[in-house]
């Protein structure tokens, strides 16, 4: 697989040579509530992919569910993308919410899709122009889902009973239980036999560590790359950051749960742990 990452001196190479849309993931911080830069200015002929609102299927009770294929291909299309066009996903934190939405496109099925490496910090770090929000006219996206990228609550309990690997990209406070989780009538804890790998720790300065650290940090979790990895989180979004930093480093049979704590910690059927 080719890289998820583009680094900003390429995306800006690119832009002058072919049409390229740059693709701002939007997504307020789930624990402090800070609002993400909405009003700010942003990279030049970028729109935006709101994961709080039409980004994510709200029907399901969970803050960041993954759309149906046909609702989300009508999102893009609505935004100018069509299934052909080279996307470049970036967020205004460095990186947060960009390998979610890099992770979404392909799972129905886009093909050029990059993740800016260092967000819209480094593109104004590196003296590059910003500009007013780009308006798109409606396109057509044809999207079709692909298996295995995400997963539901159902494949991550018959995973238990495997050689899976549960990797939790929480911080370690709320995978052991030791705090209450931000979202209320869910539990705290963990998933049994779950891996606490805090997604922070696969980030420099809001970059991805370079690949032999991020072998390095998976080693250290006791995480094998040549194991199917399940990752999940909170709400399904830092979990695709374990799950990007996995394929950067030749990983094979990696899925996201989607429903993530916020399914699991709630629905009393699921066993919950802690380290206690």
């Amino acid at each position: 697989m080719t890289s998820p990452l583009i680094k900003v001196s390429d995306v800006a190479r690119m832009m002058q040579e072919r049409p390229v849309t740059l693709l701002r993931a939007v997504m307020d911080d789930p624990i402090t509530n800070t609002p993400d830069a909405r009003n700010a200015m942003v990279l030049p002929a970028s729109v935006d992919f709101d994961l709080d609102d039409e980004g994510s299927d709200h029907a399901t009770g969970y803050p960041h569910s993954m759309p149906d294929v046909e609702i989300l291909s009508l999102y893009l299309g609505k935004q100018g993308i069509t299934e052909n066009t080279p996307v470049v996903v970036y967020d205004t934190r460095g990186m947060f919410s960009a390998p979610r939405v890099w992770w979404m496109l392909k799972a129905i099925g886009h093909q050029e899709v990059y993740i800016l490496d260092g967000g819209q910090k480094a593109w104004e770090a590196a003296g590059l122009p910003t500009a007013e929000q780009q308006q798109y006219g409606k396109l057509t996206y044809h999207g079709h889902a692909r298996t295995g990228w995400f997963v539901n609550a159902q494949t991550v309990s018959n995973a238990l009973k495997t050689d899976t690997q549960l990797v939790d990209a929480r911080s370690r406070p709320r995978f052991n239980g030791e705090v209450s989780e931000p979202r209320q009538g869910v539990r705290s804890g963990h998933m049994p036999g779950a891996l606490n790998l805090p997604f922070m720790e696969l980030l420099n300065n809001g970059h991805l560590k370079e690949v032999d650290k991020l072998y390095d940090t998976f080693k250290q979790h006791s995480i094998d790359l040549t194991k199917p990895i399940i990752c999940t989180c909170g709400s399904g979004v830092t979990a695709c950051i374990v799950g990007i930093a996995a394929v950067m480093c030749g990983a094979t049979q990696i899925s996201v749960y989607d429903g993530s704590w916020s399914e699991w910690g709630a629905d009393l059927q699921y066993p919950v742990v802690t380290a206690n």
